[in-house]
């Protein structure tokens, strides 16, 4: 069964979505660009293989898989799903408890999410079960302490401090 108040959502695809989704927790929110949907860790393979089969949808490109990292709240894996043929964009969440950070593999769903998960893994520290080629892509094989996109990681404030200014022009404020 979807939840979520559908209030603010006028416009979007979240009609078709949550149809598509029967059966599946989901929450959704308006996005800058797109419609976004959180789905419990525990059902995002199943969600993203029906937006991915539905023929109304049909979200058969995985633009981009990432992480946030929240601190204290967890960590959300991120996918940016495309459709083709409809021309339709969708952004799916899954949170993760920092102290449980696996997810089933989307590799199931896509190939494309091979490498993405890989280096999603390696930034994040996060685990993709049954992910078929687990190696790594960008650092040392014995790397495997220290996760370079985490705000955790040892020289995130000294790399907040050299971007400081570079993005805005004097007294514009992101």
């Amino acid at each position: 069964m979807t939840s979520g108040d559908a209030d603010g959502l006028e416009g979007t695809i979240w009609p078709q979505v949550d149809a598509c989704l029967a059966g599946i927790t989901a929450d959704p929110e308006r996005g800058a660009q797109d419609l976004i949907v959180t789905i419990p860790k525990g059902e995002i393979v199943r969600g993203l293989r029906a937006l991915k089969s539905n023929p109304d949808l049909a979200f058969d490109y995985l633009r981009c898989l990432s992480g946030v990292d929240w601190e204290d709240e967890g960590i959300d894996v991120v996918y940016h799903l495309y459709s083709s043929t409809r021309k339709l964009n969708l952004t799916v969440k899954t949170r993760l408890p920092n102290e449980d950070l696996t997810v089933d593999t989307a590799t199931t769903v896509w190939r494309a999410a091979n490498w993405l998960e890989r280096e999603t893994a390696e930034m994040f520290g996060i685990r993709f079960e049954g992910h078929p080629d687990p190696r790594t892509l960008l650092l040392p094989d014995d790397m495997d302490d220290t996760f370079p996109l985490r705000k955790e990681h040892p020289l995130a404030e000294i790399e907040v401090l050299q971007g400081e200014g570079i993005a805005y022009g004097e007294g514009v404020q992101p």
